[in-house]
């Protein structure tokens, strides 16, 4: 993998994020499984767990969360974010799509731009403007009208292509269906396999790739995204799913918020010495297993905490205090973004994540306790 492809890919990664983020302020659903059918005559906002969208909408479509599947007809733009995305139906103008896995089956009225670990365009798949795909594995089988462009690990040409065609993978296949009109431009450390049935019009060119460390930075760079878009959807999708507890113990951090840092200060120490206690002896070891998959999964729900209160203090900050759900949940993924950025820097960002960890831990052990007294 080289640095350019996996910084567009990044990029093109961060970009959607930041595209779909503010509009989930004013999301006409938000829940674990959203469905929507029938007829939209207007632009559409949907966040959740899983969206299941059958409807014919005559606007724009803005979704987010887990599991996508988008197979209704659109007369305007689509822009998805998700773990996995899948595209059916129609597009009347761009789709941008980003996720772990993108499945593309249905016409595009205009162009297509792609980022993800799998990308698939089906044999029915039709672009009607360009392709603008960046990806760990890609494989083309369906139909571009204009250019395509592909940064990849792995890309696979078998449909057809009506222009130029610029290509940067470590592995390309050209399969013996494969029709392109215009120029085979590629970049690779390896010579392109193209089968003799394939057809290319115009200049076949290869401009071969120096390895270097390099793409071990990119990779780092890219694998930091990822994850920070990964734990992003994660407390979302939890704050989804228990919203008062959330806000709970949101409360209860702003009510004493020294008293749950001295909490998240003892539980964050306390309980790894204990499990060390328990292991030490023949009769607690299944307890000191139970306990520390709980602690690890108490760490990671008490730094969401942590950052929903830095997310409400700014919508605070702002005069927003009676806030919707939506709204609330681009507050966290702000808050998450923001502390993500403030950890580059040095001791300051490690010294104020940390913080926020045993705040929100503390607050979360105490509600826990709370609710155990109930």
């Amino acid at each position: 993998m080289n640095i350019l492809r996996l910084f567009h890919r990044s990029l093109l990664i961060v970009l959607l994020i930041f595209t779909i983020l503010p509009t989930l302020s004013h999301a006409q659903e938000v829940g674990e499984h959203v469905i929507k059918r029938g007829v939209v005559d207007d632009d559409l906002y949907l966040a959740g767990g899983q969206v299941d969208l059958y409807a014919t909408v005559n606007g724009d479509v803005v979704v987010a969360g887990g599991q996508l599947h988008l197979e209704g007809d659109i007369s305007a733009d689509v822009i998805a974010a998700g773990g996995s995305v899948a595209l059916r139906g129609s597009v009347g103008d761009d789709a941008r799509l980003a996720g772990g896995e993108i499945r593309v089956a249905a016409r595009v009225g205009d162009d297509l731009v792609a980022a993800g670990g799998r990308i698939h365009l089906s044999p029915v798949a039709s672009i009607a403007g360009r392709a603008w795909l960046s990806g760990g594995e890609i494989r083309i089988d369906g139909q571009v009208a204009d250019e395509l462009r592909v940064s990849g690990g792995r890309v696979v040409i078998t449909g057809n292509v009506n222009g130029n065609v610029e290509l940067r993978a470590d592995e390309i296949i050209i399969e013996e269906t494969a029709v392109i009109s215009g120029n085979l431009l590629y970049k690779s450390s390896h010579e392109a396999s193209i089968a003799d049935g394939a057809r290319i019009d115009g200049e076949v060119r290869h401009t071969p790739i120096e390895l270097d460390m390099k793409p071990v930075v990119a990779s780092v760079i890219f694998a930091g995204l990822v994850l920070l878009f990964s734990i992003i959807l994660t407390a979302v999708i939890l704050y989804l799913l228990f919203p008062d507890y959330c806000l709970r113990v949101s409360q209860t951090l702003h009510d004493q918020p020294l008293q749950a840092l001295a909490i998240g200060l003892a539980v964050f120490a306390g309980v790894p010495l204990l499990v060390i206690i328990l292991f030490s002896t023949a009769v607690g070891v299944w307890l000191a297993l139970i306990l520390l998959v709980v602690y690890l999964v108490m760490l990671l729900v008490g730094y969401f905490a942590g950052a929903l209160y830095v997310g409400n203090a700014g919508l605070n900050m702002f005069g927003k205090t009676e806030v919707s759900k939506a709204l609330r949940t681009v507050a966290l993924a702000v808050a998450i973004f923001s502390l993500a950025v403030i950890n580059l820097v040095p001791l300051v960002g490690g010294l104020a994540n940390w913080l926020v960890l045993l705040a929100g831990l503390g607050a979360l052990s105490r509600q826990l306790y709370q609710a155990y007294r109930i």
